[in-house]
Order: structure tokens, then C-alpha cells, then sequence
């Protein structure tokens, strides 16, 4: 198992004649696969899910946290189905308790396309003296990463990197001190203790990547379990100097992000910031699958989340 405006999209949802879009949406995705990715395209397919949050612990409003474990084991069973190239966790594998990854991690090794995991918040609600050894504990082997597939390179973020509960060093405990201090001095509300931030040195290796990406032509996504803009109090602490960055770029078409678990869509400069919706928040389910291709992103959602046909510069 592997760890590691002009551009309006369509978003498609239910209607009385339920039957019709889902056909009318694989019927695109027909026509797309067969125009044109015969001549050196290839069509890339990932799952997609976040937050599943398990814990063995009693609902907490619409937080069904016991139900993680089945609506896990479908997500599971729909994404082997499939032809993927990979599947991502955006975070928040657990709520709490390192004892919940006994439960977790062993569905997550029976997914047979490589699986890539994305640090949340909640994956450091554990013990402090077993904070250290969570990577080791979890499989992965960076916290942060790249994975190519094809034309398309995904760039994962660790926005636990400056943050109240993953372990910190001196220094960036100095960073998000100043990092905090200057949001609070500017009246802004996402300097609470469940988000997290980009350092300074993985701001730099972002920049490096997004550089190389360019240069070689690959389309980036970027992957992060914290967003960058939402209609709430959830965003990455220094999200304008991660948005601002990312700007730069063409080749950055999409930014993927959990936490949020209601979900939320915009794009920005022609960037698509899609919050998936948090698998924990529902008595149904919520994953998606996505699939890439020369001008598109599609998404076909399951559950709660939506599906979306999403345009790219």
C-alpha cells in the first residue's frame, strides 16, 4: 500500500427526473473518454474522501461517528470497483483516541489503488507521548509530498505544519505564535485551535514544486486538508500567502481541501477550490470519484456529495 469570471462550472443535482442526470452525466463522461485520449492522453481517476472522524463514541449532533466504520466499508467496496489510479484521505482520520486507528487503518489498507494521505487536525487528538511516532504509526513516510499521475502531479500539504496539536519545534512555534498574533491584530477569525498553517520552509518547497511543475508542464492539484477560503472560521492560517503563491502559477488548477465538513466550492484566478464533504456529518455517506482530463475535472459524488463538471485554464 502506497502513503504518501470565465470559468463557471455546472454543478449537477438531483431533480424530479432522477434518473436522467446521472445517465446525461456518464454519457458526458463517454464522450470524453472517447475524444481523443487515444493520442498519447491519458485520463487520470482518483478517489476521493475526507474526515472520517471515527471514534467509538455516541452521535454529537449530525457527527455519527460510529458510523465511519460502514460508511467506510462502502466507500471501500465502490472505489475497488473502479479503475483508480489513486485514492486520497484529505484528514481527520479519527476523532480522538489512538486506540480508533485500530479500526480505521485496517480498511484503509484494503483499498487496491495506491492510497495517499493528507494530515488533519484531529489525526493529533491523541496521547502527547504518542505524537511523535503517528507518521510511523499511520504508513506515511513524508507529511508532506508528490504523487505524479500521467500529466498531473498532486501536491500534498501538511497544514499541521504550524499548528496547536501536532507536535512543534521551537521554531515553528515561533512561527505560528507571530502567525497567530498577527491575525488576531487584524481582526481576523480563522486564529483558532483547530486550524492549522503552512511554515516557512514548506512555503518554499511549495514554490520549488510549483516551479518544476510548471517547467515541466504537468497540471497541479493541490491537496491540504485545511481551505484556503470558506464561508467560516476554518481556513488555513496564512491562506491569502498560500493563495497568493499558488496564483502564480498556471498550471495550478484545482485545490482540494477537507475540514470544513459541510463542503463548499469556488474558484478563484481560474483555481478550483473544492471542499469535499466530511464523511462523519451524515447517516448516508460522502466520497467522490474524479476524473481528470485534458480541459475538465469531473466529479462524480456519492451521498451528500454533489457532482460537478468543472472547466480548467
Amino acid at each position: 500500500m502506497t502513503y504518501h469570471t470565465k470559468y463557471r462550472p455546472v454543478r449537477i443535482t438531483n431533480s424530479a427526473a432522477g434518473w436522467l442526470l446521472p445517465a446525461c452525466f456518464l454519457f458526458f463522461l463517454s464522450l470524453t473518454f472517447n475524444r481523443g485520449y487515444g493520442q498519447g492522453h491519458k485520463v487520470v481517476r482518483v478517489g476521493i474522501f475526507t474526515d472520517c472522524q471515527y471514534c467509538d463514541c455516541k452521535p454529537d449532533g449530525n457527527r455519527h461517528y460510529r458510523l465511519s466504520l460502514s460508511k467506510l466499508d462502502k466507500c471501500v467496496v465502490e472505489f475497488n470497483s473502479q479503475s483508480l489510479d489513486g485514492v486520497f484521505h484529505l484528514g481527520d482520520m479519527i476523532d480522538h483516541d489512538y486506540r480508533s486507528y485500530d479500526s480505521i487503518l485496517p480498511r484503509f489498507r484494503k483499498f487496491t489503488a495506491p492510497l495517499h494521505l493528507v494530515l488533519g487536525n484531529h489525526d493529533y487528538m491523541i496521547k502527547k507521548k504518542v505524537k511523535p511516532g503517528l507518521l510511523e504509526h499511520i504508513g506515511m513516510k513524508e507529511d508532506h509530498y508528490v504523487v505524479d499521475l500521467a500529466d498531473w502531479r498532486f501536491i500534498v500539504l501538511n497544514g499541521d505544519d504550524l499548528s496547536f496539536s501536532a507536535p512543534q519545534d521551537r521554531e515553528h512555534k515561533n512561527e505560528r505564535y507571530d502567525m497567530v498574533n498577527d491575525l488576531y491584530s487584524q481582526l481576523e477569525f480563522n486564529a483558532l485551535p483547530w486550524n492549522g498553517g503552512i511554515g516557512k520552509a514548506q512555503m518554499g518547497w511549495l514554490e520549488m514544486q510549483l516551479d518544476a511543475s510548471q517547467r515541466a508542464h504537468k497540471k497541479v492539484i493541490i491537496l491540504c486538508h485545511f481551505p484556503l477560503y470558506t464561508k467560516t472560521n476554518h481556513n488555513l492560517f496564512n491562506n491569502k500567502e498560500v493563495f497568493a503563491l499558488i496564483s502564480k502559477f498556471d498550471c495550478v488548477k484545482a485545490y482540494f481541501n477537507g475540514h470544513y465538513h459541510s463542503g463548499d466550492y469556488k474558484v478563484m484566478n481560474g483555481i478550483h477550490l473544492v471542499n469535499f464533504r466530511g464523511m462523519v456529518d451524515t447517516d448516508h455517506n460522502a466520497f467522490a470519484v474524479v476524473t481528470l482530463t485534458d480541459d475538465s475535472i469531473l466529479i462524480k459524488g456519492y451521498g451528500r456529495e454533489p457532482d460537478r463538471v468543472l472547466k480548467i485554464r
